[in-house]
């Protein structure tokens, strides 16, 4: 039985097969790698002239792939260099070319590096603060004689690490000559020689950043040799967002993932799909690992406020973070098993470093506004449509109607400037406190932040966090230990139900009565009323993560990683009385939802690294343990007798439980990685992973991950090498590997019971909820993926494409029983098929360069689909669910009515009879998939701009989709000429025979076809579904460097700057926002200011 169909099973196997052709290749050619070449064994010419030295080594770079790296004003010095020699190894002509000169070369890889010779560099023997400065102090510059700070500096074999302070300089202890390890990101990481007295070291750039450390999972690797699909964005990029949750700040970011913000009030959280959606059922959220620890980032709430459902993540604060790593592909994820099919995102927290203590500090304040609000109907457009419902039903408005007849005429009442037309505040303040010896050191700090929301009424976020990292690393090297803990509380004050979805209501509509009470009318809402609700929630999270490292001999490692993570979650909404109307006989009530989760990991780990003389070989085996408890309870009390103790469930005559939860999630596994690189030019990776998790059925809680991946980098080539000039990286990589998804409920193949409300002979009864399933097992996703990742001119263009596969397989549906075993159904593995593929592109660009002067550009683009492929039973599913999914469409798909047009004789909506029965039913036989919430393609861009201390960088964000126009769904008016206002769309509805128009006439009386047909299909049609396309200039920063300009302040750095989010956005779309689509609050336009300042 074949649970892929065939056509879709030959795609896989053609994927798979050109995987077996690469690795087949990866054999074949393994034995003929060689090293890169010495300046000796590389052949120029120079003819025998007087010429400058630019003139010259420009010569030599065009007969050869070698390329020079100086300080500009050294080479310029050399205007007559005598050029001896004519065909000569390439260092013999360097050694001509340099004689008499004051300048050096240094090779690293492909680039050579002229720079001056040793020599006591100026400010060295000078005083500071009374103290002599040592003699033995290095600097470090980059290609243009500017000095680098923050690099770090290591010294080989030893513990020892220090870092460049702002002008560049760093210091050297250790007497005689010793190896220095330097590393920066955007520059080649270099083994120098450093002798017995100051030098200065030029860093040559790696413009595509091919050498910087990349985190993958349980290790370190380089973008060089990775052999996975990876993502990277480091903290200078997440300060460039003045967000909460640091999720907000990775949108437009990085390829294949996708993020959308869910409203625009604070403490609300993002939507997060990284390449689409796998599960029909379980979340299909990614796994979020910090500092080697599972974090939990389900939302804890018992009930959902107007912000929607707090995620944990808001916990971990941006400030933080040193960098995320997000993992793709099978060989990235699929050691992780279980928990990899939805991808993994990786938080790296800072840490401390040796050295001076040092003082960073970061503070901002500024204002926010909705992005976008919609014109509306005024008073007297609006009563004008009122009036011509009326009459087009044939019908006379009862005198009582109050907008017509009894409210202001004159009133034009701008609801959604009075529901979300204020200013928000925002301020934000940083302080970390870092330094140790050089084999100790510490990071403390601490953020306070404080959100106000542009709704009427005293309400806002306010969070605290703070930091410890401790790290200790013995003399001799063997040992390290680490332990880092953060903790967040936040307090969230808000209304209970956003507001902001009644801007719709009549224009006219007063909000007091004379004597100063809430006016109330039927059934419309006073939104004035909802102001008396409050809701109130409080986040706590703790994360603690230990490490221990000894190396007992040289290569293997020992170590474990230890975590603890505690979220827990209060909430409070008070609902008082005289926010009720007062005829409908309510009572004030309270609802007091409490939750928490807590776990514990232990991670013991073995690596071992093996040189084989023909290639590296590391080995990676290690062990999980983890246990977590998630429980939580809600309460409703009612009918309180002072309503000053609404926050007091106590106090309420009456209290109920109204839910609670509790389960325990147990999870073990072993796990194992083999990387073999043979000079970095072939490399092959395999994983391994057994996972037991308790929330499978007793028969099928083991199961067995793994992938396999390799890369090639042909770039490394002769034949390359010789043909290609222009090419200065290129690597062919592919990976196949299956992962699984355990993000289910806990106890999901367990029967269930509950207690009978009407006890017998006082007895309460039990009965059966769910029947059990011993066989509930696994979904899994097996990952498919070939990349290209291509680099030309030295790496100042760098482009990476991916074309990726899932198919997520063994489905947990529920499955329909027959009614006489007592049960509707049943959860079961179905073999139910679910298809993700796509396109990435990646694009990275320096495009000028100089002393003063620097652009680079980074872009990003996905192209992907979603389709679900096979769903057994679906034909026989409830209407509910068939209306969910579709064979050969997404799992965000919609359905709904064709519109094909207005009769322009009655100004009746019309609809094509899908199922060609001869009327036009309310069912589903007469839909049909008319798009999908899912983005056909989506990324951003980011530029930056620096001139000498002036940095300019913005990002756009972009995505063509479609989805839900303003007066969409059930929420929208159930017709045209209702007690409702519209947008000035409107205007342009039917009004009289032969108009041509796509909008219908509008109608007071349900008995009127035209209001019946409007209610029925029109508000649910394609007439309503529309593009929903965007280009957002999501974030825009600009900043100068006062560190030079000041030089009395002594600090390492001084930076003021200016940042924007979401100031612009460029759509077609009707409603409030194209991202959050629908009626709730919008994303907020931010404008802020700030200062950053090292001492």
């Amino acid at each position: 039985m074949h649970l892929i169909p065939n056509k879709c099973n030959r795609r896989l196997l053609m994927k798979i097969s050109s995987l077996a052709i690469l690795l087949t290749w990866f054999a074949t050619v393994v034995a003929a790698s060689s090293t890169a070449q010495h300046l000796t064994e590389i052949k120029a010419s120079l003819p025998s002239r007087v010429t400058s030295l630019k003139e010259a080594l420009k010569q030599l770079e065009n007969q050869t792939d070698i390329r020079f790296t100086y300080v500009s004003k050294d080479i310029n010095a050399y205007k007559q260099v005598q050029v001896n020699r004519g065909s000569a190894d390439f260092a013999a002509i360097l050694d001509d070319l340099l004689e008499g000169t004051n300048l050096a070369y240094q090779q690293v890889g492909k680039t050579v590096i002229i720079k001056k010779k040793a020599a006591v560099l100026e400010g060295a023997d000078k005083k500071e603060n009374g103290f002599a400065q040592p003699q033995r102090q290095g600097r470090i510059v980059d290609e243009t004689g500017k000095p680098l700070a923050g690099v770090t500096v290591r010294i080989k074999g030893t513990p020892q690490v220090t870092s460049t302070d702002q002008q560049g300089f760093f210091e050297v202890k250790e007497e005689g000559t010793v190896t220095l390890i330097v590393s920066y990101i955007g520059y080649q990481t270099q083994e120098i020689v450093y002798v017995n007295d100051t030098q200065e070291i030029v860093l040559a750039p790696d413009f595509g950043n091919l050498d910087a450390v990349t985190v993958i999972a349980y290790g370190t690797t380089s973008k060089r040799v990775s052999t996975g699909s990876t993502a990277s964005i480091t903290s200078e990029e997440l300060s460039r967002a003045p967000v909460n949750n640091v999720l907000e700040a990775l949108q437009g970011q990085i390829a294949g993932l996708d993020i959308n913000a869910t409203s625009g009030l604070p403490g609300s959280s993002p939507n997060v799909r990284l390449r689409g959606i796998n599960s029909i059922a379980a979340s299909s959220s990614p796994l979020y690992i910090v500092d080697g620890v599972p974090f939990f980032s389900e939302s804890l709430n018992m009930f959902t406020g107007d912000n929607g459902n707090q995620s944990p993540i808001a916990g971990i604060n941006p400030s933080d973070i040193e960098r995320i790593d997000v993992l793709k592909d099978a060989d990235a994820t699929a050691i992780y098993g279980s928990r990899g099919a939805n991808g993994v995102i990786l938080i790296t927290t800072k840490k401390g470093k040796g050295g001076s203590t040092r003082v960073n500090f970061n503070a901002y304040t500024g204002a926010s506004k909705v992005t976008n609000m919609v014109d509306m109907l005024s008073t007297t457009e609006y009563l004008e449509l009122r009036r011509e419902a009326f009459q087009n039903s044939e019908v006379t408005p009862d005198p009582d109607i109050p907008d017509l007849f009894e409210w202001d005429k004159n009133l034009d009442q701008n609801w959604q400037k009075k529901m979300m037309g204020g200013t928000g505040k925002l301020t934000e303040a940083n302080v970390s406190l870092s330094g140790g010896s050089e084999t100790t050191n510490f990071l403390i700090s601490g953020t306070l932040r404080k959100e106000g929301t542009v709704q009427p009424g005293d309400n806002g976020y306010n969070k605290g966090s703070g930091m410890l990292s401790v790290n200790h690393n013995s003399a001799d090297g063997k040992f390290s230990a680490s332990a880092t803990a953060n903790y967040t509380g936040d307090f969230n004050n808000a209304i209970a139900t956003d507001i902001s979805q009644y801007y719709d209501l009549p224009p006219n509509m007063p909000i007091y009565n004379d004597d100063g009470s809430l006016y109330w009318y039927g059934n419309i809402q006073n939104p004035y009323a909802l102001l008396l609700r409050k809701q109130e929630t409080r986040n706590k999270t703790l994360l603690t993560s230990g490490m221990l490292r000894y190396s007992p001999v040289k290569n293997l490692n020992l170590s474990a990683t230890i975590g603890y993570n505690n979220t827990t979650l209060n909430q409070l909404r008070m609902l008082p009385i005289s926010s009720f109307k007062p005829d409908a006989g309510a009572v004030s009530t309270s609802h007091l939802g409490n939750g928490s989760y807590s776990s514990y990991s232990i991670e013991p780990q073995a690596s071992y690294a093996l040189d084989l003389g023909i290639g590296k070989l590391d080995l990676l085996a290690g062990l999980t343990w983890q246990q977590g408890v998630n429980d939580g309870n809600y309460f409703i009390g009612e009918d309180f007798t002072l309503e000053s103790q609404l926050n007091n469930i106590d106090a309420a005559v009456s209290v109920r439980s109204n839910g609670m939860r509790y389960s325990k999630y147990r999870y073990q596994a072993g796990f194992a990685r083999a990387t073999y690189n043979l000079n970095d030019k072939y490399i092959i990776n395999g994983t391994f992973r057994r996972d037991g998790s308790s929330r499978f059925g007793p028969d099928r809680r083991v199961g067995n991950f793994g992938s396999i991946g390799a890369a090639w980098v042909f770039s490394e080539e002769e034949f390359i090498k010789d043909n290609t000039s222009f090419l200065s990286f290129g690597k062919l990589r592919g990976s196949y590997g299956v992962t699984g998804n355990d993000q289910i409920d806990d106890y999901g193949f367990m029967d269930t019971w509950s207690f009978n409300s009407y006890p017998y002979d006082g007895v309460a009864g039990l009965y059966p909820t769910r029947v059990a399933n011993p066989l509930y097992s696994w979904e899994t996703t097996r990952k498919v993926e070939i990349g290209l990742e291509l680099g030309f001119l030295d790496n100042k263009l760098t482009l990476n494409v991916n074309r990726y596969l899932n198919k997520s397989e063994n489905q947990l549906i529920m499955s329909r029983l027959s009614p006489q075993t007592g049960f509707t159904g049943y959860t079961a593995n179905l073999p139910a098929i679910v298809q993700n593929r796509g396109w990435e592109f990646e694009l990275r660009s320096v495009n000028l360069k100089n002393e003063s002067f620097e652009w680079s550009t980074s872009a990003n683009l996905t192209v992907a689909t979603s389709k679900l492929l096979a769903f057994p039973g679906l034909e026989s599913l409830e209407s509910y669910d068939r209306e969910r999914f579709a064979l050969g469409y997404s799992l965000e798909s919609v359905y709904g009515y064709k519109f094909t047009g207005v009769d322009s004789q009655t100004g009746i909506a019309q609809f094509e009879d899908i199922n060609g029965d001869g009327e036009l039913n309310a069912e589903l036989d007469d839909m049909y998939v008319m798009g999908t919430r899912l983005p056909k393609f989506f990324g951003g861009m980011n530029n930056s701009f620096t001139y000498k201390n002036l940095n300019l960088s913005f990002l756009l964000q972009f995505a063509k989709q479609e989805g839900e126009l303003l007066n969409y769904g059930y929420m929208a008016a159930s017709a045209l000429g209702t007690m409702t206002n519209f947008d000035v769309s409107l205007r342009d509805r039917w009004r009289q025979p032969n108009q041509q128009t796509d909008i219908p006439r509008s109608a007071s009386t349900s008995a009127d076809e035209a209001y019946s047909t409007y209610n029925t299909y029109y508000r649910h049609s394609d007439a309503l579904w529309g593009d929903a396309s965007y280009i957002r200039l999501k974030n825009v920063m600009l900043s100068y460097d006062f560190t030079s300009l000041l030089p009395a302040l002594k600090t390492q750095r001084i930076m003021l700057y200016g940042q924007g989010q979401n100031l612009l956005t460029f759509t077609k779309y009707d409603g409030f926002d194209p991202e959050t689509k629908g009626r709730l609050m919008p994303p907020m336009k931010q404008y802020t200011v700030g200062i950053r300042f090292t001492y």
